[in-house]
């Protein structure tokens, strides 16, 4: 399971032009055959659900444009996982099936295998502002053994957060971009020396954290390597590497009991790891450094879940490093989610001019600003509502180099022993015996034959 991207009520209002600017001059004939549309979304914690106030918006824009097209909106009141299990329960089926679903993008891979998605090239080859508009790996991170499976309507990405009162009190500078990992080690060996009793720095790891470990912590190492998780040109899971290897060490070192850089077991090792993090140790200037997602601003606004009025003047912001600072110097990964159509829908036309409309510049907008996403389309940026989030600006100028989760079947399973492995040398184990078992672990799980060591 991906790391939810936080809801956040920003009560931002965007302006919300006519359908024809999205579509273009196209209009219904009137004569044209009636469809309803069956678009299926999560819908979780209190009102308002922005979901909900967004396809009703397009639907009454529907409604004047193409007043043949009517959407009944499928709002699935469920936690992530559950979300996950009962779509599947409802794709099986063509009398179940919605026309629309919102996926979890790294897990459209899976969806295909299946038989669950239908795909949109013919839909989008003939819209111009994706072809346009959409960053090149938001197109990408959909697109499953050459196919486009949904439209990105929002994402996000992953960064180093830095407390700038803790780097004052250690001696360190408050405007900080380090250029390598050493750099962060050396800052977190410093801020330990210094100051007991704050925590250094967090990496996500462990199995407690889940996707949390592999994509926050392990990933954003392991991709600034010159090794991948996943070799995409021969089709193989690299399982043996140094990319590999010197992640775990970093990993060992971070986590070295007799030199704790990072939070101890009871934190690290928490599910809560997370709320703990960003609820308690930033604000109580108790973290000096914590490699982390986004969306981590979204708790601290008034509306959040821990509201913080200082955040924006404690907490610095940089970008992560390769391991050495080797090109493209930086590295981030991006998750988020699409809507999709269904295979076994029977109004696939139809249900690409709704995507389209929903995906329009300013019902994006006002989506992306009320839910704190950061916008898939690059000229979402200029709308102001969306330029005054604080940092967006920053956080959307990432998805230039970003980079994603291999979206195949296997990858959760393959997660899971990444997660393993971390959680293998936090205990003690040598890096290299860790990446052996994990060897191990994967070719049993995708095949010899789909397996490669570099």
């Amino acid at each position: 399971m991906r790391v939810p991207v936080a809801r956040l009520c920003l009560m931002a209002i965007v302006a919300v032009t006519a359908f024809g600017g999205a579509l273009g001059t196209v209009q219904a004939h009137p004569s044209a055959k009636s469809v309803t549309l069956k678009v299926a979304f999560q819908v979780f914690g209190p009102p308002p659900h922005r979901e909900q106030q967004w396809v009703d918006m397009v639907s009454k824009q529907l409604a004047k444009q193409h007043s043949n097209i009517h959407i009944k909106p499928i709002p699935i009141v469920a936690s992530e996982g559950d979300y996950y299990t009962k779509v599947d329960l409802m794709m099986r089926s063509a009398s179940t099936a919605p026309d629309i679903v919102r996926e979890d993008s790294f897990l459209i891979g899976s969806d295909v295998t299946a038989g669950y998605l239908a795909p949109l090239d013919k839909c989008l080859s003939s819209w111009s502002d994706y072809k346009q508009q959409w960053y090149s790996k938001m197109q990408s991170i959909t697109t499953f053994q050459g196919h486009n499976y949904g439209v990105m309507n929002g994402t996000d990405d992953r960064i180093v957060w830095y407390n700038k009162t803790v780097f004052k009190k250690a001696g360190l500078p408050t405007s900080w971009q380090p250029k390598s990992w050493n750099d962060i080690l050396k800052a977190a060996q410093t801020i330990k020396k210094k100051l007991p009793g704050v925590t250094p720095m967090n990496l996500y790891s462990g199995i407690p954290m889940d996707e949390a470990s592999t994509m926050q912590g392990f990933e954003m190492l392991l991709y600034g390597t010159k090794d991948p998780l996943y070799n995409y040109s021969t089709k193989k899971w690299v399982i043996s590497s140094k990319g590999f290897l010197h992640a775990l060490e970093f990993v060992q070192k971070v986590y070295d009991s007799s030199n704790l850089l990072g939070p101890s077991n009871d934190v690290a090792l928490s599910p809560q790891a997370g709320e703990i993090i960003s609820n308690k140790l930033l604000p109580s200037n108790k973290l000096g450094i914590d490699i982390d997602g986004s969306w981590l601003p979204n708790t601290w606004y008034p509306s959040g879940s821990h509201p913080w009025k200082q955040w924006q003047k404690v907490m610095g912001h940089a970008k992560m490093p390769t391991e050495s600072g080797a090109s493209p110097s930086h590295v981030t990964l991006s998750g988020g989610w699409a809507f999709s159509v269904a295979s076994r829908s029977s109004n696939q036309a139809a249900a690409c001019k709704v995507l389209k409309q929903m995906n329009s510049r300013p019902n994006l907008a006002w989506y992306d600003v009320n839910v704190a996403n950061i916008a898939p389309r690059k000229d979402v940026v200029k709308v102001p509502a969306y330029a005054n989030v604080p940092l967006s600006g920053f956080f959307t100028s990432l998805l230039s180099f970003t980079q994603f989760r291999p979206a195949f079947p296997e990858y959760p399973r393959v997660s899971n022993q990444v997660d393993v492995a971390m959680e293998n040398v936090m205990s003690g184990m040598k890096p290299a015996d860790a990446m052996s078992a994990y060897s191990q672990a994967v070719t049993g799980i995708v095949g010899a034959d789909k397996t490669e060591k570099h």
